[in-house]
């Protein structure tokens, strides 16, 4: 890949209209269709659709559309996000480990980012409440600790835990005083 002049802008607008959401819309864009719905039933086959694929690189624009309304075309970690947005989205779409990063991004932007979490609270508003307030807050932080590097392994305990313990109160109690006293 060939470097590119930091000034170049990197990614087009695009909207979607969000009456068009389809209800559980998110969760096969996050999660994938179920194994039975895929080409001879085989978690290889059939990866994502195409459709989703585009889906997913629209919310990527989108959410460069949101960063850069909130920090500024002029920002450096905004041109920086951006870039890497970029290179998000440009990955080749054959691949598992491209989707998985699509899908990471999309359900970090979606703890992070409410103008984008409320674009899906009418197709899939039990689905959004339960990550936001229960898996990603458990499963984002020590993600993010990990410079992100897993993303595959980031959706994949986002989907086992909204799927599997929906629902269930699995949050960490930490005490409210974690101070020692001096030694």
């Amino acid at each position: 890949m060939e470097p590119m002049d930091p000034e170049e802008k990197t990614t087009t607008t695009t909207t979607i209209d969000d009456a068009r959401l389809p209800p559980n819309f998110l969760n096969h864009l996050i999660f994938g269709s179920p194994f039975s719905h895929r080409h001879g039933g085989g978690s290889n086959d059939s990866l994502v659709d195409p459709i989703s694929v585009q889906y997913l690189d629209m919310f990527l624009d989108e959410i460069v559309s949101i960063l850069r309304a909130e920090h500024g075309c002029d920002s450096r970690a905004f041109r920086q996000a951006e870039r890497e947005l970029y290179d998000v989205r440009h990955m080749p779409v054959n691949c598992p480990h491209a989707i998985a990063c699509k899908r990471g991004v999309v359900l970090y932007a979606l703890w992070k980012e409410p103008c984008f979490k409320n674009r899906f609270a009418a197709s899939d508003p039990e689905l959004v409440r339960d990550l936001c307030d229960r898996v990603l807050p458990l499963i984002g932080p020590p993600f993010i600790a990990n410079l992100a590097q897993r993303p595959d392994a980031f959706v994949a305990l986002c989907a086992t835990i909204a799927t599997m313990w929906q629902g269930e109160n699995i949050r960490i109690n930490v005490p409210q005083s974690t101070q020692h006293a001096p030694v």
